[in-house]
């Protein structure tokens, strides 16, 4: 739920500022040789280097993207039969640009990007229409959504491939594969039951105490949603330099 768009804007820093980005390059990022043989360090210090831009959106005063701080998020959905749906909208995450990689493997021949993103703490806003119904138990509610959650792991996989166009050589994003871990998270749903001061803390409290459930019925979904939502955003970035403008020899 709250990683997928901040992980699809790291991971596209980590990969298009990886030797540059468009033909008119912002002074404000790092370029790295596709030849260097330290690699995988300048990727990761140019991203670095770019986390507060990264953090506003602003990496030059022509070049924009989507900002990190906070970060808006599109409806996700939980659903699980009868026993659980959700719905959660109009999140807002603040956290996302203190994320960090590492272990970053990088095969230029073959266009394989492989690496690790940590996010130690993303607190997040929003609505949720939720129902639950387990045993002789049965929460339900829409209103207001606050919570944080700690230590979000993910491992990025990126394979890319050239094509022609207009007799250039671009490239492009053919499959992502993401894995992800979120150690522990905290919810706090307001107007459970209908407002009812005491169900609606029992409610959160049966919620909080059993959020790994949660958790893991998120992780299907997020891993789903952040592949194709960056794979998706990076070619569309991609597509506007060959690939020789964004890896440099």
């Amino acid at each position: 739920m709250l990683q997928t768009t901040n992980l699809v804007w790291i991971a596209l820093a980590a990969i298009v500022y990886l030797g540059g980005s468009f033909a008119a390059l912002p002074s404000s990022i790092k370029v790295c040789s596709r030849n260097d043989p330290e690699l995988n360090r300048c990727v990761i210090e140019a991203v670095n280097d770019l986390r507060p831009r990264l953090a506003t959106g602003k990496i030059s005063d022509e070049f924009r993207i989507p900002p990190l701080e906070p970060l808006a998020l599109a409806t996700v959905n939980m659903d699980r039969g009868a026993e659980l749906k959700a719905t959660f909208s109009e999140l807002l995450v603040s956290g996302p640009s203190k994320f960090k990689i590492d272990n970053l493997k990088v095969n230029i021949e073959k266009l394989i990007f492989d690496f690790n993103i940590f996010l130690p703490k993303l607190s997040f806003k929003g609505k949720y229409d939720l129902k639950i119904k387990l045993l002789l138990l049965n929460i339900a509610g829409v209103g207001d959504l606050s919570g944080v959650i700690e230590n979000n792991q993910a491992r990025v996989k990126l394979l890319c491939e050239k094509y022609a166009k207009d007799g250039k050589e671009y490239v492009r994003v053919k499959k992502l594969v993401v894995r992800i871990q979120i150690e522990k998270g905290r919810f706090d749903m307001k107007d459970l039951f209908r407002g009812d001061p005491v169900l609606s803390q029992a409610g959160n409290q049966f919620i909080n105490e059993n959020s790994r459930l949660f958790l893991d019925e998120l992780t299907p979904g997020l891993e789903r949603s952040l592949s194709d939502t960056f794979k998706a955003t990076a070619n569309e970035i991609m597509q506007q330099a060959t690939f020789d403008e964004i890896f440099p020899a």
